[in-house]
């Protein structure tokens, strides 16, 4: 299970995009009370003068400065490509999708035929079970499954490796919007134009009553599909049976063919067993057409564009209006680099990490990293509320903890894809490929160890993750630019900013979730049952504070007691025992709060609030330093100013 932040002091091979500088100022508005609203005297120059691109929704200087910047490089890169020479056969891949997604023309033909061809097939199928075999023989393709399969650690012993079963037909983001009845009729237009798209002859009449159908069986299958909160809880529960169990517990989905090509005694983990249910249930009751309906949208909807010019403009006006999506979107050059670097990130990033960073120094990183998990031992240590048997398990996770930091050094930690021939033409075609190749190594894990030492994303990913099945915790190269991390700055000033994010990151160990795994990343609680009683409570206390301010406390509880740890012990670590003069205090929690700087389209954050686990940046900054008695004596806050709690309502988890 993996949990990521979510959320330049460097020479890079291209220059930044023209409104991205180097390195972005934070003016502090001196004319609000930092014991009013910490976040307005930290960000609100900073994000008054900053204009949101019209291909955005939503901009975080931290993390997206950075990821602008990184974007130009491999832009840069991408355009250079058709006329290198000597390139290895994996950058050959990235040259060959690339230049199939840049062909308009030949896009448009194979889009065409996409539809063309599955249509076809679809319509010779005659009955339920011939469209769930259908489907079940396409799923090393990757388009329209109804179940999703792949390679998931064992969670009582991650060194090896069980696989996830998971369904879900809520295409909508959340359930909420379902009570919307002017989206709903916005979605049913959507929808009609997309059966018309695929199908001119439709009749509008039989388009619509097809569209509504798909609807209907959404508005069913949300009444016992869990929302966030749950399914977020639910990775971290065991569901676990064997294929024989499964396949006789759910003999309409005919699983027998998803398990053909794996190990017997490979388990099964179903963490949504609710969605599976569903479709058993359901599958006989509805009309053949209507699951063939549902899989032509399902694999079809997303790559409709060059082609369905006049659909993909009602999806994206769609999108836009109700999700807070881009006025505009960004032009072909950047949506084919953005592709093919989420198809092939560690390809990509292995060409470019060292053009980009080169000669980088480890050591200043590696500091803040020993500092950081020091100062979460010397808390557990003296952590007065956890039982003898809970705080050796506290302490076990956070000494036993590996650091990956900066980039990957071996195959094993690269964990490439496989290498396939990709067509310079058919982007479709290098789609499904691609999606094979993924099935192809996902078919090989099942069967050997599970490879803790693969990353999870790629160095050049501006962002950062802990690994609860591994007890890892993941930095890479790309998040560690300003302000995050400046090679230039004080030890103090990247204690705030980085240090806090390692602190988040190692915190995740010991949050809600992480304290279910142990120091091995077994699913084992090693809190007694008093511990966690008492855990639950102060946890509650956050979960209040947040409902309070329009999130959803429950979601985003995780993420938040991350945030409480992190900022806590990066002062700790910065501070040792609360040495140190109001300057450099000063520094550090101003270093904090302009990390989570950010500008958002309205209607995306109404989005993120019900379907993200992380809290808005504003909430990230403000929320927080609530709990930091050090916070009020730094800027000298009085009982009553609020960003100051009492302190029976502070809370303090470890």
């Amino acid at each position: 299970m993996l949990k990521l932040l979510l959320i330049s002091s460097l020479s890079f091979a291209a220059a930044p995009s023209s409104d991205i500088p180097a390195k972005r100022e934070f003016p502090l508005n001196t004319a609000v009370n930092p014991c009013e609203d910490f976040h307005k005297y930290v960000c609100s120059k900073a994000e008054a003068s900053f204009k949101l691109r019209p291909d955005r929704s939503h901009h975080t200087f931290a993390f997206n400065d950075s990821r602008e910047r990184l974007l130009k490089v491999k832009m840069d890169f991408m355009k250079s490509l058709p006329t290198a020479k000597d390139l290895n056969p994996r950058t050959e891949q990235i040259r060959d999708v690339y230049l199939s997604c840049m062909n308009a023309p030949e896009k448009v033909r194979s889009e065409k035929s996409e539809v063309t061809r599955m249509i076809k097939e679809i319509e010779q199928i005659k009955t339920t079970e011939e469209l769930i075999q259908y489907s079940h023989k396409n799923l090393p393709k990757g388009f329209g499954n109804f179940v999703s399969f792949w390679p998931s650690p064992n969670l009582d012993d991650p060194k090896k490796m069980d696989g996830m079963l998971y369904s879900n037909f809520m295409a909508l983001p959340d359930h909420k919007y379902y009570e919307n009845p002017e989206l709903l009729k916005e979605y049913e237009k959507v929808l009609t134009l997309f059966f018309r798209s695929i199908q001119p002859q439709l009749k509008k009449s039989v388009a619509k009553e097809k569209a509504q159908a798909l609807i209907s069986l959404e508005q069913e299958f949300i009444k016992t599909f869990p929302v966030a909160a749950v399914r977020h809880q639910r990775w971290s529960e065991k569901r676990v049976s064997s294929q024989a169990d499964l396949t006789k517990k759910y003999p309409h989905l005919q699983l027998r063919l998803v398990f053909a090509n794996v190990p017997e005694n490979l388990l099964i983990n179903t963490p949504i067993p609710e969605s599976l249910e569903f479709l058993n249930a359901e599958l006989g009751k509805r009309p053949l057409q209507v699951w063939k309906d549902v899989y032509l949208y399902r694999a079809l909807s997303d790559n409709m564009d060059d082609a369905y010019q006049k659909y993909f403009k009602a999806q994206f006006k769609f999108d836009k209006k109700f999700f807070g999506g881009p006025d505009t979107r960004p032009d072909r050059q950047e949506r084919c680099t953005t592709v093919v670097t989420n198809y092939f990130m560690k390809e990509m990033d292995a060409a470019l990490v060292d053009k980009v960073f080169p000669h980088f120094d480890e050591t200043k990183v590696n500091e803040v990293g020993a500092r950081i998990r020091a100062s979460i031992l010397d808390g557990l240590k003296n952590n007065t509320w956890l039982s003898k048997e809970g705080k050796a398990g506290a302490i076990a996770k956070i000494e036993k903890a590996r650091l990956q930091l900066v980039k990957p050094h071996t195959d094993k930690e690269w964990d490439f894809m496989p290498l396939k021939k990709y067509s310079i033409n058919n982007y479709l075609q290098n789609l499904h490929t691609f999606a094979e190749a993924r099935w192809e190594k996902a078919m090989q894990e099942v069967r050997e160890p599970a490879n803790q030492d693969a990353w999870g994303m790629g160095p050049l990913t501006v962002n950062a993750y802990y690994s609860s099945n591994e007890n890892k915790f993941v930095l890479p190269i790309g998040i560690l630019q300003y302000p995050f991390y400046d090679k230039d700055g004080s030890v103090i000033e990247n204690l705030g900013a980085v240090g806090a994010v390692m602190g988040h990151e190692l915190g995740h160990s010991i949050d809600d979730s992480g304290s279910k795994y142990d120091s091995e990343g077994r699913l084992k609680q090693w809190m007694t049952t008093k511990d966690i009683m008492e855990f639950n409570l102060r946890g509650q206390k956050m979960i209040d504070q947040f409902n309070k301010i329009g999130h959803d406390g429950k979601l985003t509880l995780g993420e938040n007691v991350a945030d409480l740890v992190g900022l806590t012990f990066a002062y700790n670590a910065a501070f040792p025992k609360g040495v140190g003069t109001a300057e450099n205090k000063k520094t550090f929690f101003v270093a904090y709060g302009r990390v989570w700087c950010s500008v958002t389209r309205p209607d995306f954050d109404k989005l993120m609030r019900k379907t993200d686990p992380h809290a808005s940046g504003e909430a990230r900054i403000n929320e927080q330093v609530k709990h930091q008695p050090a916070f009020a004596e730094t800027f000298q806050c009085k009982p009553g100013d609020k960003m100051t709690l009492p302190e029976n309502e502070r809370v303090k988890i470890w």
